[in-house]
């Protein structure tokens, strides 16, 4: 199964409408697939997997959009409260299990929300009785603490097309997006509405057209790329990660980037540092990480290993140290990954990536990268860079997005509560990581990325949904989703 395409509203609907004139399957039929789909997917998802409402609340517009909500929201086995907009459709009608209630909800711990006010097919201004179901929605949301609320198809009060919004737009800790993504849950502007994006098949409606060549990154791009390790392997051949990191103060970072490689899979990590960190940084790392104290960066030398990590935590670097770096990432033959402090360094000193590079900036670092993107979206910055840089270039943010040669991803894991230093560390060793053990650049920087936030997601849900994880929580959960 490929990854979720990105297709306007106006085409899967279209799909849709002539799989029915067809009579393959009726508008019902094809909910019911929609809503096992859905229940199916919420059981798989990490910050759902640990979830058990007291309540689902759901919000109903007119629509078969309605049906899905309430279909999913029985599964849960739970009282349902339905606030709706109007009457029901047949086919949400057929949904009801006679156990739903009506009323206004009250606030609680441990309700699920359920947007199923509007689809993907709405255009133009909310009427009157949608505003102040989505406003009481967001009230109900923000009183009730521990509480998530999962979007169907779109946020209602968001522009499938252009991602564009009011004031009165459904906040969604989740999004489940049917068929295909919209490009409008893609814009910039629009993840605080759509949040975690779940992706959900619908096969059965045909190849769509594309509307953005891009697509969102999902399991089955992930399971693929990371084949079971034959019973014979060893450490030589798991991959061996070279990684220059650390500085008196930042040794923290190279710790986590260390540690994150030898918990993506890594066989071998050897960390490099200069002598005044290396009491430290030996004292504290994983006994299993090899940590080797170097005069000076010129005298490096790893013809072994497959990955080179540069740049967390090394600090300010002087212009010798930089051109030794410099020359050790244009001469080695794996995969290079560039963060943080080797950022600013490949910045400062104008240094022309190569394609095995994968460079993982967040958006002030793309602004030193890449000072003639600044006031681009963000789709266009990476285009920007890329239109003078051929490597892999993964855009960190609420939607990371990873563009190269041959593919251009939005990732759809992860979440705000990531929100803290040290999370793009663990990204780059888990990179390095994969990339050692033989993915091609830019699908390490995709998978890196995918299974981060998966690893954050059941951290998040495990810990009781607290404000922020720790980086080092992820590490944790990485063995999970790298069996």
């Amino acid at each position: 199964m490929e990854a979720m395409k990105v297709c306007s509203a106006r085409s899967i609907r279209e799909a849709e409408q002539n799989l029915f004139a067809s009579g393959q399957v009726s508008s019902l039929e094809l909910m019911n697939t929609v809503v096992e789909r859905l229940w199916q997917a919420c059981r798989k998802l990490p910050l759902m997997q640990a979830y058990a409402p007291a309540r689902v609340i759901v919000y109903a517009g007119t629509g078969n959009n309605a049906g899905d909500a309430i279909g999913l929201a029985a599964r849960w086995g739970c009282p349902v409260t339905l606030r709706c907009a109007g009457e029901l459709s047949p086919d949400s009608q057929a949904q009801l299990s006679g156990r739903e209630e009506a009323g206004v909800p009250v606030p609680q711990e441990n309700i699920l929300i359920i947007d199923g006010l509007l689809g993907s097919g709405a255009v133009g201004a909310l009427r009157p009785t949608y505003v102040a179901l989505v406003r009481e929605l967001n009230e109900l949301r923000a009183a009730s603490p521990r509480s998530l609320t999962l979007a169907i198809d779109i946020p209602t009060g968001l522009d499938a097309q252009t991602g564009t919004h009011g004031a009165d737009v459904v906040l969604a800790d989740a999004t489940a997006a049917i068929g295909c993504v919209k490009p409008g849950m893609l814009a910039d502007g629009a993840e605080d509405a759509v949040g975690r994006l779940i992706c959900i098949p619908l096969p059965e409606v045909g190849d769509l057209p594309v509307a953005d060549e891009a697509r969102v990154a999902d399991e089955s791009e992930l399971l693929p790329l990371l084949p079971r390790r034959a019973y014979s392997c060893f450490k030589n051949r798991a991959g061996r990660v070279a990684i220059v990191a650390g500085s008196v103060g930042l040794a923290g970072a190279a710790q986590m980037c260390a540690e994150a490689a030898l918990a993506a899979g890594a066989g071998l990590v050897v960390l490099y540092c200069l002598p005044p960190v290396y009491p430290v940084l030996a004292a504290r790392v994983a006994p299993e990480i090899m940590v080797r104290p170097v005069g000076s960066y010129a005298d490096i030398h790893e013809p072994g290993a497959q990955a080179l990590v540069i740049g967390p935590g090394l600090g300010e670097i002087q212009p010798v140290a930089a051109e030794s770096l410099r020359r050790l990432a244009m001469e080695f033959a794996g995969t290079v990954v560039l963060d943080a402090d080797g950022l600013n360094t490949a910045a400062a000193n104008g240094w022309k990536p190569l394609q095995n590079w994968v460079l993982t900036p967040h958006p002030g670092e793309m602004r030193r990268l890449c000072p003639e993107s600044v006031g681009k979206i963000r789709r266009d910055t990476v285009s920007c860079y890329l239109g003078w840089n051929d490597c892999t270039l993964l855009l960190k943010g609420a939607r990371t997005l990873v563009a190269g040669p041959e593919l251009c991803f939005y990732n759809a894991t992860g979440g705000p509560y990531m929100a803290n230093g040290g999370q793009g560390d663990v990204l780059a060793g888990v990179i390095g990581a994969l990339a050692a053990q033989g993915l091609a650049p830019e699908r390490a920087a995709v998978a890196g990325a995918y299974v981060c936030g998966l690893a954050a997601e059941r951290a998040w849900a495990e810990g009781g949904y607290p404000r922020a994880i720790k980086a080092t929580q992820v590490i944790r959960h990485l063995p999970y989703y790298l069996a």
